[in-house]
Formats: structure tokens, C-alpha cells, sequence
């Protein structure tokens, strides 16, 4: 654990999070969480992408004794039965034989609650199993993974190299911020930039692409703060060089320190307006090695990002073409009235 942590925030989360993981948690080690497939942005192209959610035993830093991160509850998308090697390997082919009919380009996107690469949550047998059956797979063009950085290392980056061959491969991280002290007082991350960097230098060394995800407003930073904060992530995240950088507008996930703030009335999901702001500022560095994402769960209800209600679906509609066409001209024409109270909002945060 960083040494940049507050006792009050880790001792409330782990208390939230103990009185909530056995009242959320159920039984569905055969089955996926989620599964779908949809229209995406591949590194250079428009295709499709299998998302799967496998359902492991849950991010081992939110199980710990820390209590993980204060804006996460996938956590209790875990079973409360550690599914094994076998299961998880049916879990994938029961979503893979929805993508059957799919076309080519396609990617795979696979997310579990925690790492893919911590063998406490997907032992080696189903990780190699997994990556077979896509490297086996003519249409897939790229596959996805999520990781915390302490579970990079040159041997499994290695390992799926070989494996995949020619299919782009790329490890997404949460780094949230590359500011440490939001990152670990706020967020609760428990890891330091130095460690991302470490985990992007090694991924870079063998031909592994790296995804950096940006927390849209964190607890306890201002609207104008967040916006300023994630600019500076992005453009940091690229400096050390990831590939692609996926904005995640914070939303109150159940059993969370954000939902207990946020029923308490001290926390706002961010506006719209400060994303597509975001989107602007930082679209100014793209090129054909690197691509901006934006998350869309959530947006437009009162737990996710929103503005004013008229004027978020269209907002949405606008967020989805910026990345599949990676063009910020879409997003130069929007205009609500809620424009202008967004704007006294970031004001008077100030005064």
C-alpha cells in the first residue's frame, strides 16, 4: 500500500465494503456476469467487439484488507464461489459463440473484476485456454485485457505474445490520474505512478499496447479540478507512452464511498459538459498510433454523468461517433441552455 493514504477514507471504505460484499454477491460460476457485442472503434478502423464479463473471485485489492477503490463496485459482480480453471473457460466459449455470426474486423474485450493477469483470479490453464481459442480466430483483430500494474511482468507479457501472434494486444490499466496524491487519498488505488510506468515500459518492450483508464472527477475534487485533472492524466499517459486512454466518467456504483457521499448529497457525478471539454482539450493528441475512448455507462441518469436532462441523449449520441470516428469536430456544435449553468457551476466552486 502507497504511503500517500488517509486512515478516515480506507477505515470507511473497508466498512462500506465489508457490510455490503456478502449482501450483493450471488452464485454464477457458470455463466458470465455480462456479454454483448457491438459496434466499436478498433485501433484504426470501425468493427465490433465481444465485450465479456467473466465472473472470477473479484479484484484482490478490493478484497484485501484496504478495501480497494472508493468509486468501485464491480467487486460484487464476483460469486461468492471461486470458479475454477474449467469454469471460466466455459464462461468465455458460452459468450465466443455469440460472436459466431459476427464479421470481421473484430475484437475481444475481456473484463473481470479485478486482474486477468493475477493467477488468483484466472489461473494460467484458463488464461492459455482463452487465448488459444481467439489467437485461433481469423476475424479477431485486437483482444483487450484489464490489469492492475502489479501483475505485469516480462514472463506473462511474454506468454501472450507468443500466443496471439499478430493480433494487437493491449493491457488497460486504471491508472485514474497521474496526480499520486488523488490517486491514493481520493481513489484509494494503492500504487504510485512509478508503478504504472514500470508496467508500460515492459508492455512497450514486448510489443504490447497499453490502455490508460482516466477517472472523470474523483471524490473531493471540484468540477474545474477534475476537468484540469484529467487533461493532465491524458497528456501525462501519453508522454510515457500508452496507446489508447479511455475517459470513465465517474458513476455511483452500490456499496461504494461515492454512493455514501453521494446519498449524503456531497457528490455529483461530472457534467457532460466537462467531458466533451475534456475530449477537446486532449483530442489535440491524436495520431495514428493513438486513440481517445470515452465511456458511455451510465450517462444521462441521475447516478452517472449528466447535465440538465434535454439535452443528454443527444450529448451521448455525439460522445459514441467522437470515438468510433476519432473526429472532435462532432463535438464543436453542441448547445443547451444548461450550458451556461454549468458554467456558473464551475464558477462558483471557486468563489
Amino acid at each position: 500500500m502507497s504511503e500517500v493514504s488517509d486512515s478516515k477514507i480506507v477505515n470507511k471504505i473497508v466498512e462500506i465494503r465489508r457490510k455490503n460484499l456478502n449482501k450483493f454477491r450471488r452464485d454464477f460460476v457458470e455463466r458470465p456476469v455480462k456479454y454483448w457485442l457491438e459496434k466499436d472503434r478498433l485501433f484504426n478502423k470501425i468493427g465490433s467487439s465481444l465485450v465479456v464479463i467473466l465472473a472470477t473471485r473479484g479484484c484482490n485489492w478490493a478484497l484485501s484488507n484496504w478495501g480497494g477503490c472508493s468509486m468501485c463496485g464491480y467487486v460484487y459482480d464476483a460469486p461468492i464461489t471461486v470458479p475454477d480453471s474449467k469454469s471460466l473457460i466455459k464462461q468465455f466459449e458460452l459468450a465466443y459463440e455469440s460472436s459466431i455470426s459476427a464479421k470481421s474486423p473484430l475484437a475481444i474485450k475481456i473484463f473481470t473484476s479485478g486482474s486477468f493477469f493475477d493467477e488468483m483470479e484466472v489461473p494460467k490453464t484458463a488464461r492459455e485456454s482463452i487465448l488459444n481459442k481467439i489467437a485461433a480466430d481469423e476475424r479477431i483483430e485486437e483482444l483487450i485485457v484489464e490489469t492492475r500494474p502489479e501483475y505485469v511482468n516480462y514472463e506473462i507479457l511474454s506468454q501472450c505474445r507468443e500466443i496471439l501472434g499478430e493480433i494487437y494486444f493491449e493491457v488497460a490499466i486504471g491508472l485514474e490520474t497521474s496526480n499520486d496524491n488523488i490517486r491514493n487519498y481520493y481513489i484509494n488505488k494503492g500504487f504510485e505512478l512509478k508503478d504504472f510506468e514500470r508496467a508500460v515500459f515492459m508492455a512497450k518492450n514486448t510489443g504490447v499496447g497499453v490502455k490508460s483508464y482516466i477517472l472523470i472527477k474523483p471524490l473531493f475534487l471540484r468540477e474545474g479540478e477534475a476537468i484540469i485533472d484529467s487533461i493532465s492524466s491524458a497528456i501525462d499517459s501519453f508522454k510515457i507512452g500508452v496507446n489508447s486512454i479511455s475517459f470513465n466518467p465517474c458513476t455511483v456504483h452500490r456499496g461504494t464511498l461515492v454512493e455514501y457521499l453521494w446519498k449524503l448529497g456531497k457528490y455529483r457525478p461530472p457534467w457532460l459538459w466537462s467531458i466533451i471539454e475534456i475530449l477537446k482539450k486532449t483530442s489535440k493528441n491524436l495520431n495514428s498510433e493513438r486513440r481517445i475512448i470515452c465511456s458511455l455507462v451510465g450517462i444521462g441518469s441521475k447516478k452517472g454523468p449528466h447535465n440538465c436532462g434535454k439535452c443528454d441523449k443527444q450529448i451521448r449520441k455525439l460522445l459514441n461517433e467522437f470515438t468510433l470516428t476519432q473526429s472532435p469536430e462532432v463535438l464543436l456544435n453542441m448547445e443547451c441552455d444548461c450550458k451556461q449553468e454549468w458554467l456558473d457551476y464551475c464558477e462558483e466552486e471557486f468563489i
